[in-house]
């Protein structure tokens, strides 16, 4: 496919793009030098009729399509993508004017602040006009595509967000809350803290007779066990229940 239009300078300004194209020897200048390729263009994309346009006499693109200069098409089908893509305002407009000096040159400009968005779009258009007029074929440009293809890219490259912590709520002043009640440690009385004496032992009846305290002998404690040889220590692990 013969390159038809040459995109020398893109020139950006906060609310437009200006691009300086050139349009190939060899391709047509004005859209009625081949009208086969002009045909293949407003059946691929019917609203480019509709496009006001006063700059040829008459009050629609449609009025002046089948014999206007290449590069005006070419402005009206990237026109057509801008305002597809719904992301170019309320109103997508473009201009185009010759070059003095070069009447294969042309200025186009576009108002859009998304510079992005309007050079893809204008190098779309290129290549649809690039198919029309190199005798169409299959696969024919897919312009819902082309479209999405845009929206895609401009959205890709829009900044991200920061992630921030969520703010903490408010207290709500009506809330009840509840709290423990404070526990103060009072110095306790010396006297309450003394222990009480041991109550003096009272003589107890053993079998009918009298048995002072002093008289009775605690029996001696049986010895230990010795532990066997065999004997082994036995480590018990709590268990738990999973």
């Amino acid at each position: 496919m013969a390159q038809l239009i040459d995109i020398r300078k893109v020139t950006i300004s906060p609310r437009s793009l200006t691009a300086e194209v050139h349009v190939d020897d060899d391709a047509p200048l004005f859209t009625s030098d081949d009208s086969a390729g002009t045909d293949l263009i407003a059946d691929l994309i019917p609203e480019l009729a509709n496009h006001a346009c006063y700059g040829d006499g008459g009050e629609t693109f449609g009025d002046v399509m089948d014999d206007t200069e290449l590069a005006h098409l070419l402005e009206h089908v990237t026109v057509e993508l801008l305002a597809r893509t719904n992301l170019a305002g309320a109103v997508s407009a473009g201009q185009t004017r010759a070059v003095e000096g070069d009447d294969r040159a042309f200025e186009l400009r576009f108002a859009c602040p998304d510079d992005v968005l309007v050079a893809g779009a204008l190098s779309s258009a290129s290549w649809i006009i690039e198919w029309a007029y190199n005798g169409g074929g299959d696969p024919a440009p897919d312009v819902d595509a082309i479209t999405k293809g845009l929206v895609a890219l401009v959205e890709g490259l829009a900044p991200k967000p920061e992630e921030t912590a969520p703010e903490p709520e408010e207290a709500d002043p009506n809330a009840t809350i509840a709290t423990a009640p404070l526990v103060v440690d009072e110095p306790e009385d010396e006297a309450a803290t003394e222990p009480d004496p041991e109550p003096e032992l009272e003589p107890e009846l053993a079998d009918g007779l009298l048995i002072a305290p002093e008289d009775v002998v605690e029996p001696d404690a049986e010895p230990e066990p010795e532990p066997e040889d065999n004997q082994q220590d036995v480590l018990v692990l709590p268990h738990f229940d999973i």
